[in-house]
């Protein structure tokens, strides 16, 4: 085995260990993003919270959960990506018009 040889397969090797790193780090980022949002329907269902604080929370999340898909839109256009990102886009409208018109009374 030349030296050539070595580096390919020394390149290969790392493309794989990068590819299931990238893998790793999706997932522990979409799990992360679903632990989010159940927390926020118990907190926001089973606490008696104030609007501000229910705005505020769901604001947070939405705009949480749509930057990680949108993120992951620039790389992987599947169905399921552009469907989550769409969803959030909206859901991220929604809260902040909430936030700006009863929280910071801009409207």
């Amino acid at each position: 085995m030349n030296k050539e040889e070595i580096l390919k397969r020394s390149r290969q090797e790392n493309d794989i260990s990068d590819e299931r790193t990238k893998y790793i780090e999706l997932k522990g980022a979409n799990f992360s993003i679903s632990i989010l949002v159940l927390l926020w329907i118990i907190l926001s269902r089973g606490l008696n919270l104030g609007d501000t604080t229910q705005y505020a929370m769901g604001l947070l999340v939405t705009a949480t959960s749509f930057s990680n898909f949108a993120y992951q839109f620039i790389y992987n256009r599947t169905k399921t990506v552009i469907f989550f990102t769409l969803c959030f886009l909206v859901a991220t409208l929604i809260y902040l018009i909430l936030v700006l018109k009863f929280i910071l009374k801009i409207f």
